[in-house]
């Protein structure tokens, strides 16, 4: 009797599981058990994951993931803030990517630009120091240019075979303009008349004081070409 009695309560218990499942956790989306029952009962959990997936995205999107797993209700919500949490998420760190990418852009313009102003601020500096700053016009810096184009690249003439008439004239007509390099340019044509009655070691100082007198007056002549540098 005993026996009997023991086995009908348990088939008892067995129908009653069977007929009454809100007891059990029923499975969620990725098929394992979700909480047990009572986390089942409504809650605001699914609300406050979107709010916060637009206001703290990252934080939104977690909130979203276990409203998900703690309950069934409003789950709409839940996915809705899983969603948007992440999507903002990507758009923010999108956002912030390229507001360093621009803000390195125009970091670099502006170092560009100060490096540029400084080069030009050094060269004013260069042309105010030059003997021939003023006084010096635009013929005589065509002049300049003319005789810089048939002189040998190094303004150092080897031989006599790179001396010509026209570089002999351009010299003495430098010599005669205002530059108070007028006297080098003189005696350097009447250097080149003679070259072959000079040294070698003349040669070099010769080439070497003439250089210097044109970086003088190129100098000088700059900003009648380039009015930024006046």
């Amino acid at each position: 009797m005993g026996g009997e009695t023991d086995q009908g309560s348990d088939g008892d218990a067995q129908e009653k599981d069977t007929a009454d499942p809100e007891g059990c956790a029923p499975e969620d989306d990725t098929g394992e058990a979700a909480e047990p029952a009572e986390d089942l009962a409504p809650t605001r959990l699914p609300a406050l994951a979107v709010v916060l997936a637009f206001l703290v995205p990252p934080v939104g999107a977690v909130l979203g993931h276990t409203a998900v797993r703690r309950t069934y209700w409003r789950r709409g919500l839940s996915r809705l803030a899983i969603a948007a949490g992440w999507t903002m998420t990507a758009l923010s760190a999108s956002g912030l990517l390229l507001y360093l990418h621009y803000r390195d852009e125009v970091a670099r313009v502006e170092a560009l630009e100060a490096a540029e102003e400084q080069a030009q601020e050094e060269m004013r500096q260069a042309i105010a120091e030059s003997p021939s700053y003023g006084l010096v016009d635009e013929d005589f810096c065509q002049a300049l240019t003319e005789v810089a184009e048939i002189s040998p690249p190094t303004e150092f003439v080897t031989s006599q075979e790179q001396i010509s008439g026209t570089m002999i004239e351009g010299y003495e007509t430098l010599a005669g303009t205002d530059t108070p390099n007028a006297q080098v340019y003189g005696d350097y044509a009447h250097y080149l008349v003679s070259f072959t009655d000079h040294e070698v070691n003349e040669h070099v100082a010769r080439a070497e004081e003439l250089q210097q007198a044109v970086n003088d007056d190129v100098l000088a002549c700059l900003p009648l070409v380039d009015e930024t540098l006046e």
